[in-house]
């Protein structure tokens, strides 16, 4: 009897103990061991140095022009990479040829290659004929020697009125100007270091403090000048919390579309918005990006002039989600969702 008993109990240990390996999670050591318990975090950290940016992340866009240049453009990449970070840069046609394996470089570590025209001309002075020349021309060389395709245009010195139907890219302007080209060297030659440190540390708190997600920053990457602020800029603004992205990015993470023959200063967040408003005066919200006051109540239409943050308007008609305003001797509209009641 006991025997018999002693078989039963023999029998039901074995199939409890298979029916429980065969339910147990065959990764379950593994999970522990890497993710801890939230297991799930094993895929993201495989995956940190490849995923495309989400839309619920801070994203920001750096953009460089009139480059590239051999020594200044490699070592703002340099920095770029140390910070795993990423920027657009906007080349003139002149600098291509002799600066083919910066542009490599440059598109390998994920940056985008942009046109700022072959020759850095005012595109509003020049023929349609001329105009296509100056686009098509920069275009047509970095893929012929560097093999990349370039999507976006930005006009030097950011002339485009009139001309944007000429274009035929999206026209990237910013919302952050470092104005880094006014402290160059070559404009400050009798400056101490302690001087020129002091215009670094100056340029890069403004920039670190008014940066915003969907922001694009301009700065130029032929000057030394530029290369030391990048030192400063880059890694602040990732300490703050900023993923440094390309334009087309980081557009594309917040569902935003760049339109041939349009305008972008900054990613719209207010797309949609049907907030109306009463006439009467305002004052401007931006959390730090100037606010587009526009020739027509829609995104991308061109803009009439660039509004700080909290400068006073004078709403004087609306429809919803676009306020037509007064701003000293320039009328136009402005989205709705920039706009606080003054006090």
């Amino acid at each position: 009897m006991k025997r018999r008993i002693f078989c039963v109990l023999t029998a039901l240990l074995v199939m409890l103990t298979v029916f429980s390996g065969c339910n147990k999670n065959p990764h379950a050591d593994e999970t522990t061991t890497l993710a801890g318990e939230g297991g799930s975090d094993i895929v993201e950290e495989n995956l940190t140095t490849t995923r495309k940016p989400v839309s619920n992340e801070k994203l920001i866009a750096l953009t460089f022009d009139d480059g590239p240049h051999k020594t200044y453009t490699n070592r703002v990449l340099d920095i770029l990479e140390k910070n795993g970070a990423t920027a657009t840069f906007f080349l003139v046609g002149y600098n291509i040829e002799k600066n083919v394996e910066t542009i490599k470089r440059a598109a390998n570590l994920g940056c985008e290659i942009a046109n700022h025209s072959k020759d850095h001309k005012n595109l509003m002075k020049l023929t349609p004929e001329e105009i296509s020349e100056q686009v098509g021309g920069p275009n047509e060389l970095v893929k012929s020697l560097a093999g990349v395709d370039i999507k976006l245009f930005r006009a030097p010195g950011g002339n485009y009125n009139g001309v944007t139907d000429k274009i035929g890219m999206p026209l990237i302007q910013w919302s952050i100007d470092t104005e880094d080209w006014k402290y160059k060297d070559a404009a400050h030659k009798g400056r101490s270091e302690e001087q020129r440190n002091a215009d670094l540390k100056k340029i890069a708190d403004r920039v670190i403090e008014k940066a915003d997600k969907g922001d694009i920053i301009l700065m130029h990457d032929i000057y030394g000048f530029t290369a030391d602020l990048c030192e400063l800029v880059i890694p602040g603004l990732v300490e703050k919390g900023f993923k440094l992205v390309t334009v087309s990015e980081m557009y594309k993470a917040y569902g935003k579309e760049l339109k041939a023959g349009e305008v972008y200063y900054s990613v719209d967040f207010a797309s949609g918005n049907t907030l109306v408003v009463e006439p009467g005066q305002y004052r401007v919200k931006t959390k730090g990006s100037v606010l587009n006051i526009r020739t027509e109540p829609k995104a991308g239409a061109e803009s009439l002039a660039k509004v700080p943050n909290g400068t006073p308007l004078t709403v004087i008609e609306c429809n919803p989600g676009w306020a037509k305003v007064q701003y000293n001797s320039v009328t136009g509209w402005v989205n709705t969702a920039y706009l606080e009641a003054a006090e």
